[in-house]
């Protein structure tokens, strides 16, 4: 009786083995742009050495990835100075976007920029001469304690930044930041008449252009994690890198686990 029980532990556990040996293995790096003393191209390319992946995903769309090699692209980013140390050490590797195509002119086009920055600092005016009602004092002063929670984050190291710690904190201010502010654009009537002009030259107002920018948000992280999964499965089996701005991670993490198909794990580096 022993025997065939440890003959079927020893089934399963091959069963188990081919069932997940053929998933791809996706790692978030949440990353800082920018270099700093937090992150630098060498750290990077050094993390990247460690888990030696197949792929790289980039929080790049096709466009910007026609210039990756350019000066222009590689001076001030940490993840296109690190990628290209890693496939210059590993030219078979593949580099590929994943983010949302035309994103920085789609949100020029519609009108969230520079609607975005100019309604926070409308917001902001407004609060310093206590000219926002009560209600949104509240929230606005959320908004600022939020923001200074990250501030703190942003002086500590990678990891701290990977971990589930920033990611709780990071979780609600992006919730403030997108879907509470609004609440105060949409009720306080000046957002409504201040306008900036779109580049076909219609004019939109701070209200709707910043809430065009929060939902913008949602739509951006769930089209980058339908691109994760598309490369997840046509490259079925790989090891991925994915390198995306920590304030992205908590959401991309979400949605690959809502969206699990049982082609890919995903597998914390930072533990």
């Amino acid at each position: 009786m022993k025997n065939i029980f440890l003959s079927l532990l020893i089934l399963l556990s091959c069963f188990c083995n081919a069932q997940n040996s053929g998933k791809t293995e996706i790692y978030i790096l949440g990353t800082v742009h920018e270099p700093s003393a937090i992150l630098n191209p060498q750290s990077l390319f050094e993390i990247l050495d460690r888990i030696k992946p197949d792929i790289i995903l980039q929080e790049l769309d096709t466009e910007q990835m026609k210039d990756f090699k350019k000066e222009s692209m590689s001076k001030n980013s940490n993840e296109v100075s690190a990628a290209i140390l890693y496939l210059n050490k590993y030219p078979k590797t593949l580099n590929l976007p994943f983010e949302f195509e035309g994103r920085n002119q789609y949100r020029k086009d519609n009108g969230m920029v520079p609607t975005d920055n100019l309604t926070i600092q409308l917001m902001d005016s407004l609060y310093q001469k206590k000219a926002l009602n009560p209600t949104n004092t509240v929230i606005f002063e959320k908004y600022m304690e939020a923001n200074n929670a990250l501030k703190d984050f942003s002086k500590t190291d990678i990891k701290t930044l990977n971990s589930l710690s920033f990611e709780t904190v990071n979780r609600y201010r992006q919730f403030v930041q997108h879907h509470e502010i609004p609440k105060i654009s949409n009720s306080e009537d000046i957002f409504a008449h201040k306008f900036v002009k779109k580049p076909n030259g219609e004019k939109i107002s701070y209200r709707d252009g910043y809430q065009l920018w929060c939902n913008f948000w949602d739509l951006r992280n769930n089209t980058m994690a339908l691109n994760i999964i598309r490369q997840a499965n046509q490259y079925k089996g790989k090891k991925i890198v994915i390198l995306t701005g920590v304030q992205h991670k908590y959401y991309v993490k979400e949605l690959l686990d809502k969206y699990q198909d049982g082609n890919y794990k995903v597998i914390e580096y930072f533990k």
